[in-house]
This record gives structure tokens, C-alpha cells and sequence, in this order.
């Protein structure tokens, strides 16, 4: 039973086909802040940036140094070789240098230069600099059982090579290597010509390697030859390659094995789930495979349906409490006219019967006047008890919409982040997937609703002169602003196109502030939008509705 086990276990090691058991260490030098009479460099920083992220998803224990001097370079490279030889037989060895460089025209000696240089001269810069030959020589015999990748990403146009202070020297690439075993040599351009410096976030050579060496099944010589042509076709410099026989190396791995048959069958049943946008179906993947494959993405996605479904829920109570709202305060308005109207009304009959020297009757009326006044009072009352709590539950409701719209959009984020995070790590290993993650609409601080939007108001219940109010305001970036009669109007729209804003508010002649504001809520959907205003004031009647066309 245990010698059993035992040729299972060795079994799947074999058969785990992404994994490397080969230790794999790599030094990376930027150097770019070279004084003005070398030439400074924009890119060697982005290039080793861009470089060792690869190396890393790739296992690689990276260690980067940035403008070193002779003596920086020198250490560092000493140390990477103890790491190396220490490390034992089948070490994947990678050093990749970013920076100026270039070969002595006299002796075809090819040079690494650091930035501690102070001139670019040719009766100085070649003593200051590392001869690459002897940097690969000591590679190679202090470190020889290791699989050694040199990277030369260098010969920059921008040197500023010059002989005996004067006449710029024309030849400024390197000169062509010689085999050395064991050791694969990479130059980013031919021999005798300039590498560029171009590109935004680093250079063309060093994007195009990392994009590259993370693909899976590709052998190491292969993918450095699928770089040189990829920079030949994009920039047309030609990277150049010297290579003796080397052990195959796929640095991400050979390609991925066939989907088992239990594989196959869950991949099914996520594709058949994946797109709903039912929190309940999504659970039956999770129910069946609660560590599965698309797991972590399940679970953001159900949160996110969840979290979608009450922000939606949460607008419409909200939208339902103000018209509510809205109810109870035209009824305490109509309550409020009828009690004038009819207290107008009995005391015209009152003046008429006094008139009419009809005691009795003024009498009468004065105490159906007290009467209904009681009564209208007491409605009044009720009515005005009842728009208070509806502010009030209305005001609540908006509070949990703006809540829960919150809760949508980090749900929203939630979920994207999953799905990212899963593409980026399948993205070159297994295509299938890729293919079977789903698509969100991605986080928006409300930018879908950018431009210029015209608004329109109608409140009957305020001032003459305000009933019918036309607005514009500009939305940009989740942001509103606009002009106000008594100064600037500001809010926001969330990503689902709630949007709210405010200005001052006046009495009188509108050009007195009376301390209040009006406030607007509105739900956007495409170009058109609908909602309500108030005025801040408690009791004030000036409320009513609002419509927004994006123009």
C-alpha cells in the first residue's frame, strides 16, 4: 500500500505540467540617469519594471538595481553567481541589463556602461566600464551547472560617444559574440546598430519580452526568436541571438493537459450558469462546486446580482416614499385652502345675518364657526403629522438607496476585480477559461452620463415667477455643476444614474438668500430622466416634479 502511494504521488509531480522545480534567479539593472554628457535614458526603470513582473508570475526570485555605478554593477553580479552556484545543478539563470552600452572600435571589446561615468569620451569610458565578455565568462565557469540567459538591452542612440572630446564616434552598437556553453546571449538590436529608448512605460525590446516569455509551450530559444520578430515588425530593429545547445526550458510551462472528464462536465455546467443574473441559479455552481474552478468568481458575481437587484429595489421605495410624500403635502395644502375658503365663507354669512339685525342666526354661524374651526384644525393637524413622517420615511428611504447603490457599485467592483484577476492568471495557459468568464459593465463614477443636461420643473405650490423653472447643468465625471440664481449648483450621479443636486434658494425678489435650499433627485437612463425637488424649508409648499433631456 505505501510503495503504492508512493509511485502515485512521484505520478502526479510528473504530470503537473505547470510546475518547474528548477530554482530561478535573475538580477535586473536599469540604468538611465546618466549626466548630460553620456546621454540620459527615459526607460531602463519601465523596462526592468515590466521584465521582473514577468520573471515573477514565472517563479523567478528577482532582484533589481536601478542607476548603479561600476562598483554596484560588479557586487551585484557577484552576489547573482553565489545565488546561482549555490542554488545546484539545472538553476535557471537570467540577468537582463537595461541601459548604455557599446563595443571599443579599436579592440571589439563589448562594454556595459554604468552611470557613474562621467563622460562619454573615448580615452575614458571604455576604463570605466564592465567588459560583457567577462561578465559571461564568470557566468559560465563559476556557476556551470546552471542554464544561463543574458539579455543586453542596450547600445542606446542617445550615447553620446565622442573621441578626444570632439568628433562623435559613428559606430556605437556591440560586435557579435562567440558561443559560449551553457550560456544564451540576447542583444535587443543587431550588431553595429542602435536599440531605441522609445515607448511609453518602457521600452519596445522589454514590452515585447514580457509579453513573451509568459506564454505557455513555447521553448526558451524559440520564444526569444518570436521576440525578434515581433520587434522587427513593430519598430524594425532587429534583436540579434547567439546560442550554443541548450536544455529545453519553457519558462511558463510546456502547454496545458486536456480537461479531465469531471473538468469537462463542470466547465459545462459553469457555462450553463455563468451568464444568468439570478444570485439563486448562481448558487446551484457553488452548491455542486464550492472549490471549484470559477469559485471566487460565483461568489462576487452572486453578490453582485444581489447587491443589483435591492440598489433597484431601494430606488423604487424610494421613489414610492416621495410621492408619498408628495401626496400628504398637497393634502395638507387642499385641507389648508378649504379651512381659509370656509372660514371666508361663514364669516361673510355672519356680517350678512348681523346686517340683516339677525342675531340668532350670527350667533349660530359664530358657533358653527368654532365648530368646523376645531375640526379643520384637528384634520389639519393629522395632515401635517402624516407629511412630516412621510419627509421623514422618505428621507430614510433615500438614505438606504444611496446605501445600497454604494453596496452595488463595490459589488460591481467586487465581481470585475474576480474576473480580472482570473483572465490575467488563465490568460496564457488555458484559453478555454478565459472564454467562459463573463462580462460586467465595468465601475463608473457616473461617466456614462457625461455632457450637457436640460432640466425642467414644474411646482405649482411655489412662488409666482418659479412654477416653471428651465435649468442646465454640465455632468462630467460623476460631478455636476451649473449657475444657480444665487450661485453655483453642485451634485453627483452614481454609476446606476442617480442624480442629485442642490442650489440656494431666495425670497422675495430672488435675490435674497432665505437660508434654504432646493433639492433635486433624479434617475437617469440613456439621455431622458424623471424626478422630484423640494425646498428644504419645512412646510414649504414649493415642491413638484422635474424631467432632464442630456442634449
Amino acid at each position: 500500500m505505501i510503495l503504492r502511494s508512493l509511485i502515485y504521488l512521484v505520478m502526479a509531480l510528473v504530470l503537473s505540467s505547470g510546475s518547474h522545480a528548477e530554482s530561478r534567479i535573475a538580477l535586473l539593472i536599469g540604468n538611465q540617469a546618466y549626466n548630460e554628457k553620456v546621454g540620459p535614458l527615459k526607460n531602463p526603470h519601465n523596462d526592468i519594471a515590466l521584465v521582473g513582473a514577468a520573471l515573477e508570475k514565472l517563479g523567478f526570485n528577482v532582484t533589481r538595481i536601478k542607476d548603479a555605478g561600476y562598483r554596484a554593477i560588479d557586487a551585484a553580479l557577484k552576489r547573482h553567481i553565489q545565488q546561482v552556484r549555490r542554488a545546484g545543478k539545472d538553476t535557471i539563470s537570467f540577468v537582463y541589463y537595461s541601459g548604455h552600452g557599446a563595443a571599443d572600435p579599436d579592440t571589439q571589446v563589448n562594454y556595459l556602461i554604468p552611470v557613474d561615468v562621467s563622460n562619454a569620451d573615448d580615452a575614458e569610458v571604455w576604463t570605466y566600464s564592465l567588459d560583457l565578455k567577462e561578465l559571461v565568462n564568470r557566468l559560465r565557469e563559476q556557476s556551470p551547472d546552471a542554464v544561463h540567459y543574458v539579455i543586453f538591452d542596450a547600445c542606446r542612440e542617445e550615447l553620446r560617444l565622442t573621441r578626444e572630446g570632439a568628433k562623435a564616434l559613428d559606430r556605437k552598437g556591440f560586435v557579435p559574440v562567440v558561443n559560449v556553453s551553457g550560456v544564451m546571449i540576447a542583444y535587443a538590436t543587431a550588431p553595429g546598430k542602435t536599440a531605441s529608448d522609445a515607448g511609453v512605460g518602457g521600452g519596445v525590446y522589454a514590452r515585447t519580452l514580457a509579453d513573451e516569455i509568459v506564454k505557455p509551450g513555447i521553448e526558451s530559444v524559440m520564444m526569444f526568436r518570436n521576440v525578434q520578430l515581433k520587434v522587427k515588425q513593430t519598430i524594425g530593429q532587429d534583436p540579434w541571438l547567439s546560442f550554443p545547445t541548450l536544455p529545453a526550458v519553457y519558462f511558463a510551462g510546456t502547454k496545458p493537459t486536456e480537461l479531465t472528464p469531471e473538468q469537462q462536465l463542470e466547465l459545462t455546467f459553469w457555462l450553463s450558469v455563468k451568464d444568468s443574473t439570478s444570485p439563486a441559479v448562481l448558487a446551484t455552481y457553488l452548491e455542486r462546486y464550492p472549490n471549484g474552478e470559477f469559485a471566487s468568481v460565483a461568489r462576487t458575481l452572486a453578490e453582485y446580482y444581489d447587491r443589483k437587484l435591492k440598489a433597484e429595489q431601494a430606488a423604487q421605495e424610494e421613489e414610492r416614499r416621495r410621492i408619498e410624500e408628495e401626496r400628504k403635502a398637497a393634502e395638507v395644502k387642499r385641507l389648508e385652502e378649504e379651512r381659509r375658503a370656509r372660514e371666508a365663507a361663514i364669516g361673510e354669512e355672519r356680517i350678512r345675518a348681523e346686517k340683516a339685525k339677525g342675531v340668532e342666526v350670527a350667533r349660530r354661524l359664530e358657533e358653527q364657526q368654532r365648530a368646523e374651526l376645531v375640526k379643520r384644525t384637528e384634520e389639519l393637524r393629522k395632515a401635517l403629522e402624516e407629511a412630516r413622517l412621510a419627509r421623514e420615511e422618505a428621507k430614510a428611504a433615500e438614505g438606504q438607496r444611496v446605501a445600497a447603490v454604494k453596496a452595488a457599485e463595490e459589488a460591481t467592483k467586487a465581481a470585475n476585480d474576480a474576473i480580472t484577476l482570473k483572465r490575467d492568471s488563465e490568460r496564457h495557459s488555458d484559453p478555454a477559461k478565459v472564454a467562459a468568464l463573463p462580462k460586467l459593465e465595468q465601475p463608473s463614477a457616473g461617466g456614462s452620463f457625461d455632457g450637457t443636461w436640460y432640466l425642467h420643473r414644474l411646482g405649482p405650490g411655489c412662488s409666482p415667477g418659479v412654477q416653471d423653472v428651465r435649468q442646465v447643468i454640465l455632468i462630467a465625471n460623476g460631478t455636476v455643476s451649473g449657475r444657480g440664481p444665487l450661485g453655483p449648483i453642485t451634485g453627483t450621479v452614481s454609476g446606476t444614474g442617480q442624480l442629485r443636486y442642490a442650489h440656494a434658494s431666495h425670497s422675495g425678489d430672488r435675490k435674497t438668500a432665505d437660508g434654504f435650499r432646493i433639492s433635486y433627485q433624479v434617475g437617469l437612463r440613456g439621455n431622458s430622466g424623471s424626478g422630484t425637488f423640494h425646498h428644504t424649508k419645512p412646510g414649504s409648499p414649493c415642491h413638484g416634479t422635474i424631467t432632464a433631456t442630456r442634449g
